[in-house]
């Protein structure tokens, strides 16, 4: 996590231990330049940006305003709003402009009513550029103010009106700058004339959002360099239908509630639709991702899907991709894959959860799809640990000769545990079981293409914010991704979930990793390298190791992580057929503690390469380590 300053104490306490003497004898392993393997795809390093929990409100989105479409209600007043005069506010039914109705203020008596919301997340910085929207409909010409200021009431934020004239929906937009910092301010709007408003939506963000984004959130997602990014989800990918996401952000209905109260209770169990499609692949773009789409199931329909795939991927000879283009975007999003549905054996909105009767449904999805576009890879569902499950599967395979490229497969791990359970669960637990279900699968597909898995969702919980075991877990993963993604076959994984759970942490004017987001980013060096083979490993080794080599030959970067939990190791690496520096710079990631919530502490130590080929590395318990090595390779006489 980022400091500002670390106590001389602890650092003397880490330097000590760093450099105690060691419990157990060394390990050796050797890397060797002439055994290479294949390319390290950016796909195994993909994220799940799922609209759950606090991923989109108060984490990625740039939107200040809480429930700012007002879907929900209570006792006939929006959660989240209080009444300046406790009196003439109301839910109307029977005038909407996003969603099903509209905040109604009823000025009877001529004096003032409205609304207003204070909370952490109204938070301004001096001197920054904000912008506002507010829709309203007005049964007469009257004036609308607009007031923020900080908590105690001192300081003006910004203080506007505007003249909302009798008739349809208007929209007032503006920008300020805050003269102050702000935190925990309070907006309220207002009439103080008789007569009636409607109020459909509101904004406020930073002016400079990126698609209604955080910049700081998204600079920081691209530090993570999530190799495919797949949305919008997950289970919340069942009640989201992609059209409404062609309306004006504004405009869009909220989502919600759904069925299942763990998937937004921070935002009072509804999405407010930030992020359309045209907002995702912008996102995309930026993160230079791969973007990877989840169709709803239950409730959808294989003609829907089909359209999603035809806006995302064909010319303007098609209908929707002729709507795509006249949104501006002429050319295709090219959006390879798509996932059908996401366990549909569970949280999934379709009704018959019967295995034959849904690996049916799936074909009849796959089918429309591909027939919108023949180049997409679908992603079909696959319950390996059910055996009816399983063997439906298993038949399809074998009789159909167009079973999709890849099947998807994913779980979190055990559940969450202290680091001595978790720390080598991705070689001990997840890897037997993954490589099991490869070989169900080879023998299933006899003298077919071979069919890729897609480990989909991976974690050691949800909703919790990432520590030293979750990062210590996702390093052993992303090492374990690296070495086996060949042999498995292991197209593409998805980390569960970058934002607010374990890889970023946001704050209402900051953001900063988490333990599994510096070990992320401590990571991303190995994608387009090409995987260097070393000594075997045993699955409960205490080290844990992945080498590869860059395009250019001129360096290789090394992943380490001592898995014990309770005593120092020491690593001596032999680097074979390549010459490194005579200094290398190695990025430590130190616990602090080992208990839940624990973190690290970031240090660089320079290392001298001795005997001309041999490094040695002191490394503390649950210690992950990052190595750029800059080489000169020898060849082979």
């Amino acid at each position: 996590m980022k400091r500002t300053f670390f106590p001389l104490i602890l650092l003397s306490l880490l330097m000590g231990r760093f450099l105690t003497g060691f419990a157990q004898e060394p390990v050796h392993v050797v890397i060797d330049a002439n055994s290479t393997g294949k390319v390290i795809s950016p796909l195994l390093f993909g994220h799940n940006l799922e609209h759950t929990r606090r991923a989109i409100w108060q984490g990625i989105s740039a939107e200040m305003i809480d429930n700012r479409k007002f879907a929900a209600t209570d006792c006939g007043l929006p959660i989240g709003w209080t009444t300046l005069t406790g009196k003439g506010i109301t839910i109307d039914e029977k005038v909407a402009y996003a969603g099903n109705h509209s905040v109604r203020i009823e000025n009877n008596e001529g004096t003032f009513c409205g609304i207003w919301q204070q909370h952490d997340w109204m938070a301004f910085r001096k001197d920054v550029k904000y912008a506002f929207r507010v829709w309203t409909k007005s049964d007469v010409d009257q004036t609308v103010h607009l007031q923020i200021v900080d908590r105690p009431g001192f300081h003006v934020v910004f203080s506007g009106e505007t003249l909302a004239k009798a008739g349809d929906w208007q929209l007032w937009s503006g920008e300020f700058t805050s003269p102050v910092p702000v935190k925990g301010g309070r907006l309220e709007i207002r009439l103080t004339t008789p007569g009636i408003l409607w109020i459909g939506a509101m904004s406020l963000m930073p002016a400079d959002n990126f698609h209604g984004m955080r910049r700081d959130v998204v600079d920081l997602f691209k530090q993570l360099k999530p190799g495919c990014l797949r949305w919008p989800g997950g289970c919340f990918a069942e009640y989201y239908d992609w059209k409404d996401g062609l309306l004006p952000v504004d405009k869009r209905p909220p989502i919600g509630p759904g069925q299942w109260v763990g998937l937004l209770p921070d935002s009072h169990g509804y999405d407010n639709h930030e992020i359309g499609t045209d907002e995702f692949i912008a996102l995309c773009r930026e993160l230079n991702s791969a973007p990877a789409i989840t169709i709803r199931y239950g409730e959808g329909s294989p003609e829907e899907a089909a359209s999603w795939v035809e806006y995302c991927n064909r010319g303007v000879d098609t209908y929707w991709g002729k709507i795509r283009a006249d949104r501006g975007h002429p050319e295709p999003f090219q959006v390879k894959y798509w996932y059908v549905g996401n366990e549909i054996w569970g949280m999934s909105l379709v009704k018959n959860k019967d295995p034959k009767f849904c690996t049916a449904l799936s074909r009849h999805f796959t089918e429309a799809m591909m027939k919108a576009d023949p180049g997409i890879t679908p992603i079909r569902c696959a319950q390996f640990h059910d055996p009816a499950w399983q063997s439906e599967i298993i038949k399809e395979m074998t009789e159909s000769p167009e079973f999709p490229e890849l099947i998807q497969d994913g779980y979190y791990g055990p559940d969450y545990a202290g680091m001595t359970q978790m720390s080598k669960v991705p070689t001990m637990n997840i890897l037997p079981s993954l490589i099991s279900e490869r070989q169900l699968l080879d023998q299933a597909n006899t003298g077919k293409k071979r069919v890729g898995i897609a480990f989909y969702e991976w974690n050691t919980m949800w909703d919790r914010p990432g520590d030293v075991i979750s990062g210590v877990f996702a390093a052993g993963m992303l090492n374990m991704f690296c070495r086996e993604a060949e042999n498995l076959k292991l197209e593409l994984t998805g980390y569960f979930q970058p934002v607010t759970e374990g890889a970023i942490k946001v704050d209402p004017l900051t953001s900063e990793f988490e333990p599994d987001g510096q070990v992320f980013a401590l990571f991303a060096p190995h994608q387009g390298n090409r995987l260097l083979k070393t000594s075997s490993m045993a699955a409960d080794a205490d080290i844990d190791l992945c080498a590869s080599l860059a395009p250019d030959g001129k360096s290789i970067y090394v992943t380490v992580i001592n898995r014990n939990t309770t005593h120092d190791r020491i690593l001596e690496l032999s680097l074979l057929n390549f010459s490194p520096q005579a200094n290398v710079t190695a990025k430590f990631l130190i616990p602090l503690t080992q208990e839940t919530g624990g973190e690290f502490v970031r240090q660089d130590e320079n290392l001298k390469v001795s005997g001309g080929n041999n490094l040695i590395l002191k490394l503390p318990p649950c210690t992950v380590v990052g190595m750029p090595i800059s080489i000169n390779i020898i060849t082979k006489q």
